[in-house]
């Protein structure tokens, strides 16, 4: 049986992803434990949806801190960042919409940091010729979450593979959807 924190979250997450109104119950059978466990880890929904979003913003603080520090070739870098996407997935799909975090001044200060540092990371695309210039860098930022966000929610849904979905964020990313 899961007791650690951070494998808790790690199973939590989908759950909530999936069922916005998932009860403690509910969360912690689909996550493997019992429901006395998830509640010794995090004694409220709020505690553990707050928890949930603390995760995802940390995991989105790395992600891009090492596509910041990246010296490679800006495709390269867009790789790996795009190899990361679940939290940015996470991020579109629940901190942003979750009322237990939308009430939390601080992690909205986060996420929307998080939000301008993914602006810039592609603004630096830009200037390196690798995406559009005629395209605001917000827009390709909102493309690369949203693209994260059903990448995530396929897999989830088993409809692709967790392989597939980095190749698939990049393709459309950087050639469209066109034929």
């Amino acid at each position: 049986m899961r007791t650690d924190a951070t494998e808790v979250l790690d199973s939590a997450i989908p759950v909530l992803a999936k069922d916005r109104a998932a009860s403690m119950q509910v969360i912690a059978k689909r996550a493997g434990i019992s429901r006395a466990t998830l509640v010794r880890l995090f004694p409220t929904r709020q505690h553990l949806v707050q928890a949930m979003a603390a995760k995802i913003l940390d995991d989105c603080d790395r992600a891009l801190s090492r596509a910041e520090a990246d010296t490679d070739p800006m495709q390269q870098v867009l790789a790996a960042l795009v190899a990361e996407y679940p939290p940015f997935a996470q991020l579109w799909n629940l901190v942003y919409v979750e009322p237990d975090v939308l009430g939390v001044p601080e992690a909205s200060a986060r996420a929307d940091a998080i939000f301008d540092r993914t602006v810039k990371f592609f603004k630096r695309g830009q200037k390196a010729g690798l995406l559009r210039n005629d395209m605001p860098a917000t827009w390709l930022a909102s493309t690369f979450c949203g693209l994260a966000e059903t990448a995530w929610e396929l897999t989830l849904e088993g409809d692709m593979g967790p392989r597939q979905a980095p190749d698939f964020i990049t393709a459309i990313l950087l050639h469209g959807a066109a034929a």
